[in-house]
């Protein structure tokens, strides 16, 4: 069937024009794919994507993204972390057939780049293992992870390595995909040792940098996972938070981080716990809602919900706030 699409494009006797979300992930991308193989219609494919790629694109439905205000439970709590790229950011895409070399990674149905929620766990517990003394470890034993063990809290939050048989866990600690609304293009020119000049300009699709980003984090553990772990959130808490930061600032979260691409600095903390507030009082018969739709009543939980949010522009200040209501849940 894939091989009948490609064939059906091929038949189009002109460059694709339109582009919108949607195109990016198939449509005009495939449309341009095509011409880019046809003799003398490289190089007019490439810059025709480009052009038209790099703008704007429209942000993602409120509706779609999580929602922390209705927290079931008070041991759970969500973590926003809101960010500004310093530097381009890229993941390599895992289309086979595509118009640049390196496509950055977007979404398969809205076509616009994301983080995916895997990638943000593997790339954060291993910033919590650098705060846990992993560096140190290398050093010692030859740049190898023998006889690593990660310690309590960060098998409790991001469960066991893949392969474990026994007391297998998923982990506490719940990861969502980051959106993003803007597209670039880097070119890296390889040069000849012999003559010193550029030889053939290697194009990445990215996210540029001073584009806003947002990752977030539920922290929900199952009942009695806190007993069987020994691990409390005021345990992890500091350690969590500097770990975020440290990835976002320092270690830098994209592919090539080596290069310098993929760091952020964040712009303000968010936390969402549950409230213990009094229950809203009735309200007159005559002043209540009809509801006429699932929607209706999604919005009613919303505006009658009390989400015990809290922002703060400093991750110490960040700190000492979630401890503090941690801290107060424990003893209510």
């Amino acid at each position: 069937m894939s091989f009948d699409y490609y064939a059906s494009l091929d038949k189009v006797k002109s460059c694709p024009q339109q582009v919108n979300e949607g195109g990016l992930a198939s449509g005009f991308v495939d449309g341009c794919s095509v011409w880019f193989c046809r003799d003398g219609q490289k190089n007019k494919a490439r810059q025709s994507y480009m052009k038209r790629a790099a703008v704007e694109l429209n942000p993602l439905e409120p509706e779609l993204e999580p929602n922390f205000a209705p927290l079931p439970d008070s041991a759970w709590f969500g973590i926003d972390v809101f960010f500004t790229l310093k530097s381009p950011w890229y993941s390599k895409d895992d289309r086979p057939f595509h118009v640049l070399d390196n496509p950055v990674r977007k979404d398969r149905v809205f076509g616009v780049p994301f983080m995916s929620a895997a990638s943000w766990k593997g790339l954060l517990r291993w910033a919590c293992r650098m705060q846990a003394g992993l560096f140190d470890h290398l050093e010692r034993h030859n740049v190898k992870m023998d006889d690593w063990k990660d310690p309590p809290w960060i098998v409790h939050l991001f469960g066991n390595e893949k392969g474990e048989q026994e007391n297998f866990c998923a982990g506490s600690l719940i990861f969502y995909p980051t959106w993003f609304n803007k597209i670039g293009f880097e070119v890296i020119n390889p040069h000849s040792r012999t003559r010193r000049a550029g030889t053939q300009p290697i194009y990445y699709e990215v996210v540029p940098a001073k584009t806003e980003g947002r990752l977030r984090l539920l922290y929900a553990p199952l009942p009695g996972e806190n007993e069987r772990d020994k691990v409390t959130p005021d345990h992890f808490i500091d350690n969590l938070i500097g770990s975020i930061k440290a990835l976002l600032e320092t270690y830098g979260f994209s592919a090539k981080r080596t290069a310098g691409w993929g760091t952020a600095e964040v712009d303000k903390w968010a936390g969402y716990t549950k409230t213990t507030a009094q229950p809203p009082k009735a309200e007159p018969r005559s002043k209540k809602k009809t509801l006429h739709s699932l929607q209706d009543l999604s919005a009613l939980v919303r505006e009658q919900s009390s989400p015990g949010s809290f922002t703060s522009e400093d991750a110490e200040g960040f700190k000492a706030e979630m401890k503090s209501r941690i801290v107060w849940k424990r003893g209510d």
